[in-house]
C-alpha cells in the first residue's frame, strides 16, 4: 500500500470532470477539443485537468496525423491500470492500492478457472472476424463480471466477520489497557501480517522511539503473563 499513490487517486477521482476524462479515455484515445465538446467544458480547464493527470501517470499523449489538412493532433488516452478499494465499518477503515500488472501474476497462473480465461482472451486475440470477436468479447465480458460480483460478496462476507473480531478485540483493548500510547500500539499491529518495529510505529504514531520501545515493553509483559 503506498499512501501517496491513495491520496492522489483520491484527489484525482474526487473531481467530477476527472472522472468523466478518464471514462471518455477508457473507451478510446482523444484530442482536447473532442473532449471539451464531449464535456461541455472549456478548453483551459480540459487542458488543466489533462495537464494533472497527466503529470501523475494516469493518462499520456501522442501526435497523430489529422483526418484533414491541418497540423498533427495531440491525442491523449489512459496509462494506468490499479484498482482501490476502500473499506470503512464501525470498528475499521481501510484504504488498499494496487497496482494491476499487465502481465499474468505467477502465483494464479496455477488457477484453472483463469488459465481457461486466458487462454479464450489469447484465441480472440487471433480472430479475425470482426462479428465472431465482438459476440465472444461480450459473451467473456459478461462470464468475468459474474465472477467478479461473486468474489465481491465473498470478500464482503469476510469483511463482515473481520468488522465483528476487530469489534471485539477493540473492546478488549479499551477495557484493558489505560494508556492510550498501549492501546494505539495495539490497534496499529493487531492482525498485521509483518510485525512493525519500534521505528516504524515511531513513524506511525509520531511519538519519540524511546516511548515506543518503553510501552512495547509493558504490553510484552502485560500480554505474555495473562492467563
Amino acid at each position: 500500500m503506498n499512501l501517496e499513490d491513495i491520496d492522489v487517486l483520491l484527489d484525482v477521482l474526487g473531481n467530477d470532470t476527472r472522472r468523466r476524462i478518464l471514462q471518455l479515455l477508457a473507451d478510446e484515445p482523444r484530442y482536447f477539443i473532442q473532449l471539451s465538446k464531449d464535456l461541455g467544458v472549456s478548453q483551459q480547464a480540459v487542458l488543466k485537468h489533462l495537464e494533472m493527470l497527466e503529470r501523475h501517470g494516469f493518462v499520456s499523449s501522442y501526435e497523430s496525423e489529422s483526418e484533414f489538412a491541418a497540423p498533427k493532433r495531440k491525442y491523449f488516452q489512459l496509462d494506468k491500470s490499479c484498482m482501490l478499494a476502500v473499506g470503512i465499518t464501525r470498528d475499521a477503515v481501510e484504504f488498499v492500492f494496487r497496482d494491476i500488472p499487465l502481465k499474468e501474476l505467477e502465483d494464479v497462473s496455477e488457477d484453472k478457472e483463469l488459465k481457461a480465461v486466458a487462454k479464450e482472451v489469447s484465441q480472440m486475440e487471433k480472430e479475425v472476424d470482426i462479428a465472431k470477436k465482438l459476440n465472444s468479447s461480450d459473451k467473456l465480458l459478461k462470464e468475468i463480471n459474474e465472477r467478479l460480483t461473486n468474489l465481491t460478496k465473498k470478500e464482503i462476507a469476510l469483511l463482515r466477520l473481520k468488522q465483528q473480531v476487530t469489534k471485539i478485540a477493540h473492546e478488549a483493548i479499551r477495557g484493558s489497557f489505560s494508556e492510550e500510547l498501549q492501546r494505539q500500539i495495539l490497534y496499529e499491529t493487531l492482525g498485521e501480517e509483518k510485525q512493525l518495529n519500534v521505528d516504524q510505529l515511531s513513524a506511525i504514531l509520531d511519538t519519540r522511539e524511546k516511548e515506543i520501545s518503553s510501552a512495547l515493553r509493558v504490553l510484552k509483559q502485560r500480554l505474555s503473563s495473562s492467563p
